[in-house]
């Protein structure tokens, strides 16, 4: 019993490690959309990301909403075995083509991050692209 709890304890661990790690990654890339986001249209910047296997990042949207792009533009989250953590960033986001959310899945990227207006809604994004 007590092996047993000593194992879920380290398992436990592992898993909250992995989560803080990701989440730094994420922080530093929201961080620097946020920078150029705030300088307006036109600002660009480039950015490595490294996502591990077992998890993905969705930015410009909240779960399950994937209709109301642009108006949950401002948010995202970081699915990570499952479990789901969602996150408000001052700067609104979208795929290359603006027309809806963007989505990081495993692996390493070098993403350009780019201030666009969209013509539609006249709104301000970050453009994300690879």
């Amino acid at each position: 019993m007590i092996m047993a709890l000593f194992f879920t304890a380290i398992s436990d661990l592992k898993q909250n490690a992995e989560e803080d790690s990701i989440q730094t990654e994420i922080a530093q890339l929201v961080s620097n959309a946020e920078q150029i986001y705030i300088r307006g249209e036109g600002s660009l910047i480039y950015i490595q990301a490294e996502i591990p296997e077992n998890a993905e990042v969705h930015l410009g949207k909240i779960p399950d909403e994937d209709e109301v792009w642009p108006s949950n533009s401002n948010n995202y989250y970081i699915l990570i075995d499952g479990h789901q953590k969602m996150f408000e960033s001052k700067a609104a986001f979208s795929n290359s083509n603006m027309t809806g959310p963007y989505t990081i899945g495993p692996g390493h990227h070098n993403l350009k991050l780019e201030t666009q207006r969209d013509n539609t809604t006249g709104m301000l994004v970050v453009k994300i692209s690879e």
